[in-house]
């Protein structure tokens, strides 16, 4: 794994406060075909920048992913982007933020890295590579590997056959009952950043997970 900063320039950095968090922002590489996805993809990422949060995401100069990154660094947010070596020599003509980056061998390591570096998840609407990182985070939750909050934006009802399949898994008894919900759903990019807030904990400036 190799580490360098990818841009040319000095970002001005969110001042760290009490509640700075690292929040893992997973979503498409796409755009979609709903403009509120690319909007929100926006708000979510100048509201990271104006809460004083740090983006760690997959990597992206465009799509969803794009619109993010782009909105945070007009806020000041210092951005970590995680991404595989193949796909980092695919995508980079596509000139993504300047940013850290961090190269890893494969996909598999991709994820672990994401989720090590995360206090907080919220996803937005993607593919099946953005399915897969909200399973994987939800599985890791549900054994106790962590015990940090996924927030899923539901922009368009995108979401709602995968909550359905989340109700028929414990509905045939393939997953326990839980006092404590895997994931919670929002409809606003505000509504997630307030679900972020309320329901990670902090102390002394990172959240314990």
């Amino acid at each position: 794994m190799t580490m360098h900063d990818s841009g040319t320039g000095v970002l001005e950095k969110a001042p760290e406060t009490a509640r700075t968090l690292s929040v893992c922002v997973f979503c498409g590489a796409r755009p979609g075909v709903s403009a509120q996805a690319v909007e929100d993809a926006r708000r979510v990422g100048a509201l990271l920048a104006e809460s004083g949060h740090r983006l760690v995401y997959g990597v992206g100069g465009i799509g969803l992913m794009g619109a993010l990154a782009r909105a945070a660094e007009d806020g000041g947010a210092e951005i970590v982007g995680v991404i595989p070596q193949f796909l980092y020599e695919r995508e980079r003509p596509n000139n993504p933020p300047a940013q850290t980056l961090i190269i890893t061998d494969d996909l598999f390591d991709r994820k672990r890295e994401m989720i090590a570096r995360a206090d907080a998840f919220l996803a937005l609407p993607g593919g099946f590579g953005t399915l897969d990182e909200i399973t994987e985070v939800i599985a890791a939750a549900h054994l106790g590997v962590h015990d940090k909050p996924l927030i899923i934006l539901d922009v368009d009802g995108i979401w709602g056959d995968f909550l359905r399949m989340v109700t028929a898994i414990r509905e045939h008894g393939f997953a326990p009952p839980r006092d404590r919900p895997l994931f919670h759903l929002a409809g606003t990019p505000e509504k997630a950043m307030a679900l972020l807030a309320e329901h990670t904990v902090v102390s002394g400036g990172h959240a314990l997970g």
